[in-house]
Protein backbone atom coordinates (compact mmCIF):
# COMPACT_ATOMS: atom_id res chain seq x y z
CA UNK A 1 0.00 0.00 0.00
CA UNK A 2 2.81 2.56 0.63
CA UNK A 3 4.38 1.51 -3.01
CA UNK A 4 1.05 3.00 -4.25
CA UNK A 5 0.40 5.74 -2.52
CA UNK A 6 4.20 6.64 -3.43
CA UNK A 7 3.34 5.60 -6.82
CA UNK A 8 -0.02 7.61 -6.93
CA UNK A 9 1.91 10.88 -5.47
CA UNK A 10 4.91 10.29 -8.65
CA UNK A 11 1.77 10.31 -10.78
CA UNK A 12 0.39 14.03 -9.22
CA UNK A 13 3.71 15.39 -10.36
CA UNK A 14 4.86 13.59 -13.64
CA UNK A 15 1.36 12.94 -15.20
CA UNK A 16 -1.31 15.59 -13.54
CA UNK A 17 1.47 18.85 -12.99
CA UNK A 18 0.32 19.22 -9.80
CA UNK A 19 2.40 21.45 -7.93
CA UNK A 20 4.15 20.42 -5.31
CA UNK A 21 2.50 21.98 -2.61
CA UNK A 22 -1.29 20.74 -3.81
CA UNK A 23 0.49 16.86 -4.36
CA UNK A 24 1.20 17.31 -0.48
CA UNK A 25 -2.59 18.12 0.36
CA UNK A 26 -3.53 15.21 -1.53
CA UNK A 27 -0.74 12.62 -0.19
CA UNK A 28 -1.65 13.84 3.42
CA UNK A 29 -5.77 13.41 3.12
CA UNK A 30 -5.01 10.32 1.73
CA UNK A 31 -3.01 9.70 4.76
CA UNK A 32 -5.50 10.53 7.02
CA UNK A 33 -8.05 8.07 5.21
CA UNK A 34 -5.69 5.48 5.32
CA UNK A 35 -5.18 6.33 9.50
CA UNK A 36 -9.21 6.75 9.76
CA UNK A 37 -9.87 3.12 8.16
CA UNK A 38 -7.10 1.40 10.77
CA UNK A 39 -8.45 3.47 14.06
CA UNK A 40 -12.31 1.81 13.04
CA UNK A 41 -11.00 -1.09 11.71
CA UNK A 42 -11.91 -1.31 8.25
CA UNK A 43 -10.50 -1.37 4.69
CA UNK A 44 -8.11 -4.31 6.21
CA UNK A 45 -6.61 -7.43 4.60
CA UNK A 46 -4.05 -9.82 7.01
CA UNK A 47 -4.54 -6.60 9.68
CA UNK A 48 -3.11 -4.05 7.27
CA UNK A 49 -5.23 -1.28 5.69
CA UNK A 50 -6.08 -2.03 1.94
CA UNK A 51 -7.64 1.13 0.74
CA UNK A 52 -8.73 -0.80 -2.85
CA UNK A 53 -11.06 -2.08 -0.50
CA UNK A 54 -12.88 0.63 0.24
CA UNK A 55 -16.41 1.62 -0.86
CA UNK A 56 -18.76 4.21 -0.49
CA UNK A 57 -19.93 4.27 2.91
CA UNK A 58 -16.17 4.57 3.82
CA UNK A 59 -15.42 7.46 2.21
CA UNK A 60 -18.40 9.22 3.56
CA UNK A 61 -17.81 7.83 7.04
CA UNK A 62 -14.55 9.47 6.86
CA UNK A 63 -15.59 12.67 5.39
CA UNK A 64 -18.52 13.22 7.72
CA UNK A 65 -16.02 12.97 11.04
CA UNK A 66 -13.99 15.62 9.88
CA UNK A 67 -17.05 17.76 8.24
CA UNK A 68 -17.46 19.87 11.84
CA UNK A 69 -14.03 20.64 12.47
CA UNK A 70 -13.46 21.61 8.57
CA UNK A 71 -14.37 24.17 6.27
CA UNK A 72 -16.47 23.03 3.42
CA UNK A 73 -13.47 23.65 1.30
CA UNK A 74 -11.00 21.49 3.22
CA UNK A 75 -14.01 18.36 2.73
CA UNK A 76 -14.63 19.13 -1.17
CA UNK A 77 -10.34 18.66 -1.57
CA UNK A 78 -10.77 15.67 0.47
CA UNK A 79 -12.67 14.16 -1.72
CA UNK A 80 -11.69 15.56 -4.83
CA UNK A 81 -8.14 13.50 -3.24
CA UNK A 82 -9.70 10.20 -2.63
CA UNK A 83 -11.38 10.57 -6.43
CA UNK A 84 -8.05 11.51 -8.04
CA UNK A 85 -6.68 8.23 -6.01
CA UNK A 86 -9.29 5.88 -7.36
CA UNK A 87 -9.02 6.85 -10.62
CA UNK A 88 -5.49 6.38 -10.53
CA UNK A 89 -6.19 2.84 -9.25
CA UNK A 90 -8.82 2.11 -11.32
CA UNK A 91 -6.99 2.47 -14.92
CA UNK A 92 -4.26 0.19 -13.24
CA UNK A 93 -7.16 -2.46 -12.97
CA UNK A 94 -7.29 -2.38 -8.95
CA UNK A 95 -10.63 -1.03 -8.24
CA UNK A 96 -13.40 -2.12 -10.29
CA UNK A 97 -15.27 0.71 -9.71
CA UNK A 98 -14.13 4.86 -7.75
CA UNK A 99 -16.03 4.51 -4.46
CA UNK A 100 -14.87 8.55 -4.19
CA UNK A 101 -17.21 9.13 -6.72
CA UNK A 102 -20.12 8.11 -5.28
CA UNK A 103 -20.16 10.90 -3.11
CA UNK A 104 -21.69 14.14 -3.32
CA UNK A 105 -19.64 17.18 -2.91
CA UNK A 106 -20.88 19.41 -0.11
CA UNK A 107 -22.35 22.26 -1.49
CA UNK A 108 -19.72 25.16 -0.16
CA UNK A 109 -21.05 28.63 1.51
CA UNK A 110 -21.11 31.51 -0.72
CA UNK A 111 -18.57 33.88 0.91
CA UNK A 112 -17.42 37.34 -0.24
CA UNK A 113 -13.64 37.44 -0.02
CA UNK A 114 -12.09 39.75 2.03
CA UNK A 115 -10.79 43.02 0.53
CA UNK A 116 -8.81 46.31 1.94
CA UNK A 117 -9.94 49.75 0.04
CA UNK A 118 -7.61 51.31 -2.20
CA UNK A 119 -5.94 53.96 0.41
CA UNK A 120 -5.53 50.75 2.82
CA UNK A 121 -4.06 48.44 0.46
CA UNK A 122 -1.49 51.66 -0.45
CA UNK A 123 -0.47 51.82 2.95
CA UNK A 124 0.04 48.50 3.28
CA UNK A 125 2.70 48.08 0.10
CA UNK A 126 4.19 51.05 1.91
CA UNK A 127 4.35 49.56 5.34
CA UNK A 128 8.04 47.71 5.19
CA UNK A 129 9.29 47.66 8.44
CA UNK A 130 12.90 45.91 8.06
CA UNK A 131 16.10 48.08 9.95
CA UNK A 132 18.54 46.24 7.48
CA UNK A 133 18.32 48.28 4.49
CA UNK A 134 18.47 45.91 2.05
CA UNK A 135 15.83 43.97 3.63
CA UNK A 136 13.51 46.96 3.91
CA UNK A 137 14.32 46.95 0.16
CA UNK A 138 12.79 43.57 -0.94
CA UNK A 139 10.17 43.87 1.87
CA UNK A 140 9.23 46.89 -0.17
CA UNK A 141 9.73 45.34 -3.31
CA UNK A 142 7.54 42.24 -2.23
CA UNK A 143 3.93 44.14 -1.39
CA UNK A 144 4.50 46.16 -4.03
CA UNK A 145 4.83 43.24 -6.71
CA UNK A 146 2.14 41.29 -5.20
CA UNK A 147 -0.50 44.16 -4.91
CA UNK A 148 0.71 44.54 -8.52
CA UNK A 149 0.63 41.42 -10.15
CA UNK A 150 -2.42 39.44 -8.02
CA UNK A 151 -0.35 36.68 -7.99
CA UNK A 152 -0.95 33.77 -6.12
CA UNK A 153 2.06 33.52 -3.08
CA UNK A 154 3.67 30.81 -4.20
CA UNK A 155 3.83 32.18 -8.08
CA UNK A 156 6.25 35.11 -6.85
CA UNK A 157 8.45 32.63 -4.29
CA UNK A 158 9.14 30.79 -7.25
CA UNK A 159 9.58 33.10 -9.88
CA UNK A 160 13.03 34.24 -10.74
CA UNK A 161 14.84 37.46 -12.39
CA UNK A 162 14.80 36.32 -15.86
CA UNK A 163 10.88 36.01 -15.54
CA UNK A 164 10.45 40.16 -15.46
CA UNK A 165 10.41 41.58 -18.68
CA UNK A 166 11.32 45.36 -17.31
CA UNK A 167 11.48 46.70 -20.94
CA UNK A 168 7.33 45.37 -21.61
CA UNK A 169 6.76 45.85 -18.00
CA UNK A 170 4.97 42.13 -17.53
CA UNK A 171 6.50 38.94 -15.32
CA UNK A 172 6.21 35.56 -16.22
CA UNK A 173 4.70 33.05 -13.54
CA UNK A 174 4.30 29.72 -13.28
CA UNK A 175 0.45 28.81 -11.86
CA UNK A 176 -1.49 25.83 -11.09
CA UNK A 177 -0.91 22.79 -13.39
CA UNK A 178 2.13 24.18 -14.13
CA UNK A 179 0.71 26.59 -16.78
CA UNK A 180 3.06 29.98 -17.15
CA UNK A 181 0.80 33.29 -17.81
CA UNK A 182 2.20 36.78 -17.90
CA UNK A 183 1.10 39.11 -15.70
CA UNK A 184 1.46 42.89 -15.60
CA UNK A 185 3.90 44.81 -13.49
CA UNK A 186 3.30 48.68 -12.86
CA UNK A 187 5.09 51.86 -12.19
CA UNK A 188 5.80 51.39 -8.75
CA UNK A 189 6.25 47.65 -8.63
CA UNK A 190 9.22 47.77 -11.97
CA UNK A 191 10.71 50.89 -9.40
CA UNK A 192 10.59 48.58 -6.59
CA UNK A 193 11.90 45.93 -8.10
CA UNK A 194 14.60 47.70 -10.02
CA UNK A 195 16.00 49.38 -7.04
CA UNK A 196 16.04 45.95 -4.87
CA UNK A 197 17.94 43.82 -7.59
CA UNK A 198 20.30 46.49 -8.64
CA UNK A 199 21.17 46.25 -4.30
CA UNK A 200 21.74 42.77 -4.47
CA UNK A 201 23.50 41.85 -7.99
CA UNK A 202 26.40 40.97 -6.11
CA UNK A 203 24.83 38.37 -3.91
CA UNK A 204 22.95 36.93 -6.81
CA UNK A 205 26.10 36.89 -9.02
CA UNK A 206 28.23 35.12 -6.47
CA UNK A 207 25.45 32.35 -5.50
CA UNK A 208 23.84 31.51 -9.43
CA UNK A 209 26.54 32.62 -11.81
CA UNK A 210 24.21 35.44 -13.21
CA UNK A 211 21.15 37.49 -11.74
CA UNK A 212 19.07 36.24 -14.23
CA UNK A 213 18.88 32.48 -12.99
CA UNK A 214 18.23 33.69 -9.33
CA UNK A 215 15.19 34.18 -7.59
CA UNK A 216 13.45 37.19 -8.05
CA UNK A 217 13.12 37.71 -4.26
CA UNK A 218 15.97 36.16 -1.77
CA UNK A 219 15.94 34.63 1.52
CA UNK A 220 18.45 33.21 3.84
CA UNK A 221 21.83 32.64 2.04
CA UNK A 222 20.85 33.75 -1.49
CA UNK A 223 18.22 31.02 -0.71
CA UNK A 224 14.70 31.72 -2.92
CA UNK A 225 12.19 33.74 -0.37
CA UNK A 226 9.90 30.97 1.62
CA UNK A 227 5.76 31.07 1.42
CA UNK A 228 6.38 31.38 4.74
CA UNK A 229 8.46 34.03 5.17
CA UNK A 230 6.20 36.32 2.89
CA UNK A 231 3.16 35.50 4.87
CA UNK A 232 5.20 36.58 7.61
CA UNK A 233 5.98 39.86 5.56
CA UNK A 234 2.64 41.35 4.84
CA UNK A 235 1.49 39.99 8.60
CA UNK A 236 4.23 42.67 9.90
CA UNK A 237 3.10 45.29 7.39
CA UNK A 238 -0.22 45.06 8.19
CA UNK A 239 0.58 45.73 12.03
CA UNK A 240 3.20 48.40 10.85
CA UNK A 241 0.46 50.23 8.79
CA UNK A 242 -2.12 49.91 11.39
CA UNK A 243 -4.69 48.10 9.36
CA UNK A 244 -7.34 46.76 11.22
CA UNK A 245 -8.70 44.12 9.24
CA UNK A 246 -7.20 40.56 9.07
CA UNK A 247 -4.62 40.91 5.58
CA UNK A 248 -2.97 37.92 4.42
CA UNK A 249 -1.32 37.78 1.03
CA UNK A 250 -4.18 36.18 -0.22
CA UNK A 251 -6.23 39.31 0.95
CA UNK A 252 -3.74 41.06 -1.67
CA UNK A 253 -4.77 39.38 -4.21
CA UNK A 254 -8.74 39.66 -3.83
CA UNK A 255 -8.18 43.45 -3.42
CA UNK A 256 -5.87 43.39 -6.62
CA UNK A 257 -8.96 41.62 -8.42
CA UNK A 258 -11.70 43.78 -6.46
CA UNK A 259 -9.72 47.19 -7.87
CA UNK A 260 -8.95 46.19 -11.16
CA UNK A 261 -12.88 45.07 -11.44
CA UNK A 262 -14.28 48.63 -9.87
CA UNK A 263 -12.00 50.17 -12.74
CA UNK A 264 -13.40 48.67 -15.66
CA UNK A 265 -11.92 45.31 -16.55
CA UNK A 266 -14.64 42.18 -17.09
CA UNK A 267 -14.76 39.56 -15.23
CA UNK A 268 -12.69 37.38 -18.38
CA UNK A 269 -10.17 39.68 -17.88
CA UNK A 270 -9.18 39.69 -14.21
CA UNK A 271 -10.14 35.43 -15.10
CA UNK A 272 -6.60 35.69 -16.98
CA UNK A 273 -4.56 37.74 -14.63
CA UNK A 274 -5.55 35.51 -11.71
CA UNK A 275 -4.70 32.60 -13.89
CA UNK A 276 -7.73 30.99 -13.51
CA UNK A 277 -9.43 27.65 -15.11
CA UNK A 278 -12.63 28.65 -14.39
CA UNK A 279 -15.05 31.79 -14.43
CA UNK A 280 -16.65 30.84 -11.46
CA UNK A 281 -13.68 30.58 -9.50
CA UNK A 282 -12.46 34.51 -10.35
CA UNK A 283 -16.73 35.11 -9.55
CA UNK A 284 -15.87 33.95 -5.77
CA UNK A 285 -12.09 35.71 -5.71
CA UNK A 286 -13.42 39.13 -6.75
CA UNK A 287 -15.70 41.33 -4.66
CA UNK A 288 -17.43 44.73 -5.77
CA UNK A 289 -18.56 47.17 -3.45
CA UNK A 290 -22.29 47.93 -3.06
CA UNK A 291 -21.35 51.72 -3.61
CA UNK A 292 -19.54 50.85 -6.73
CA UNK A 293 -22.80 48.47 -8.01
CA UNK A 294 -25.34 51.14 -7.62
CA UNK A 295 -22.93 54.03 -9.41
CA UNK A 296 -23.17 51.34 -11.68
CA UNK A 297 -26.30 51.16 -12.13
CA UNK A 298 -27.37 54.31 -11.35
CA UNK A 299 -25.40 55.53 -14.55
CA UNK A 300 -26.74 52.49 -16.54
CA UNK A 301 -30.19 52.36 -16.15
CA UNK A 302 -32.61 55.05 -17.57
CA UNK A 303 -34.95 55.36 -14.57
CA UNK A 304 -32.03 54.10 -12.13
CA UNK A 305 -31.45 57.24 -10.42
CA UNK A 306 -31.74 56.95 -6.88
CA UNK A 307 -33.57 59.45 -4.38
CA UNK A 308 -31.33 61.63 -2.43
CA UNK A 309 -32.03 61.66 1.69
CA UNK A 310 -34.26 64.11 2.11
CA UNK A 311 -31.34 65.73 4.49
CA UNK A 312 -29.65 66.57 1.19
CA UNK A 313 -32.73 68.24 -0.65
CA UNK A 314 -32.78 70.76 2.31
CA UNK A 315 -31.46 73.99 1.60
CA UNK A 316 -29.25 76.06 4.01
CA UNK A 317 -31.05 78.28 6.46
Amino acid sequence: MYELIAEFGRHLSSERNFSGLTAEAYLRDLGQFAAFCREHGVCLREGEVDLTLAGKFEVQAFLAARTSASAKATIERKLASLRAFYLFCRKRGLVAVNPASQVRSPRKDTLLARVLSPDDAARLVMAATSRNPARLLRDHAVLEAYYSTGCRVSELATAKVGDWEQEIGTLRVRGKGRKDRLVGVGSFAAAALASYIAATLGERTKRYGVPEKSPLFLGRHAAPLSVRAIQMLVARARLAAGIGVKATPHTLRHSFATHVLESGANLREVQEMLGHENLGTTQRYTHVTVDHLLDVYEKAHPRGKRKKAAADKKEPQ
